[in-house]
């Protein structure tokens, strides 16, 4: 296998989370981001991405809508509201346009500001190895891949 030197971000993390820095696009020009630098957490098992109540609502963002769809989180099934927000940028490199988020209730960590689902992730390719404490993060083809599978 060759370096994949060219991959777009290699993260060194814990070994338990995944946190990469997000910027959230406000809601309208009048609303200034905070400068303080928020994360989200890399979540495999989340089907879509899902903000915090608090961080949408500094963000500009109000326009919460009942999903009317059930969830099944690790607490149980629920139903979550959902939030329209014009962009997220991931680890300063990666821009997905508008979006649908899930809306979360009562998170208590201020720079922890959301996870990162798999209506994102499955755009990306990633890598993860515990091994070596490291995640790889790319919008771009991985040739060496295709050896493996």
């Amino acid at each position: 296998m060759t370096q994949l030197d060219y991959l777009n971000l290699v993260s060194k993390f814990d070994g338990k989370t995944i946190k990469l820095p997000v910027l959230v696009a406000p809601a309208t020009s009048i609303v200034r981001p905070s400068g303080l630098i928020h994360h989200m957490i890399i979540d495999t098992g989340a089907d879509t991405t899902a903000l915090t109540e608090e961080f949408l609502r500094k963000s500009g963002y109000d326009n919460f809508q009942n999903s009317g769809i059930k969830k099944r989180t690790a607490t149980g099934e629920i139903e979550l509201l959902t939030c329209d927000v014009i962009g997220i940028t991931i680890a300063n490199q990666f821009k997905v346009g508008k979006i649908t988020v899930d809306v979360l209730s009562g998170w208590d960590e201020h720079t922890v500001v959301g996870v990162i689902g798999m209506d994102i992730l499955s755009r990306m390719t990633f890598i993860l190895s515990h091994e070596h404490k490291k995640f790889m993060l790319t919008g771009q083809k991985v040739p060496e891949l295709e050896s493996l599978f």
